[in-house]
């Protein structure tokens, strides 16, 4: 799901109709439903990245220190074989700056954002009772006085 989609979805889903507050307190698990299966995949996606960062950061650890250089393996991988020798003070620099390792980097980033919109809109919907709660004692004062 792209973070439009959830955006798009959520703008949908946060309407409450004034007129109808039971209704829309009784909407409240279904959404709260909806929205915890969508934070869920989000968060397994983001846990799915974190992985494939480890096991790239091994692949780039084996390639950039040298011990990667059977030729089907680099085939495999698509590289080349890496000559220069890498100090281990300056290992860290070659793979954060590599370019697959930015790019997985970035994937992890905008999947955090997801899952971090997902926690948020569920807040939302935590506090939704009782704005329902607050909208319909507001009616109670204003229409009856009492």
């Amino acid at each position: 799901m792209k973070i439009e989609d959830i955006f798009e979805e959520w703008k949908k889903d946060s309407q409450i109709d004034n007129t109808d507050l039971d209704v829309e307190s009784l909407k409240i698990p279904y959404l709260h439903s909806k929205w915890l299966k969508i934070m869920s995949e989000e968060r397994q996606r983001h846990k799915g990245f974190q992985a494939k960062k480890q096991q790239l950061n091994k692949l780039l650890h084996e390639y950039y220190s040298g011990d990667l250089n059977n030729p089907d393996d680099l085939k495999q991988i698509n590289r080349t074989p890496f000559l220069k020798k890498v100090l281990k003070s300056d290992m860290a620099t070659y793979i954060e700056t590599d370019s697959e390792m930015i790019d997985l980097n970035l994937k992890l980033l905008h999947q955090l954002e997801k899952v971090e919109i997902c926690e948020e809109i569920m807040k939302a919907l935590n506090n939704r009772n009782w704005n329902i709660r607050n909208a319909i004692e507001w009616r109670r004062l204003t229409n009856f006085g009492t």
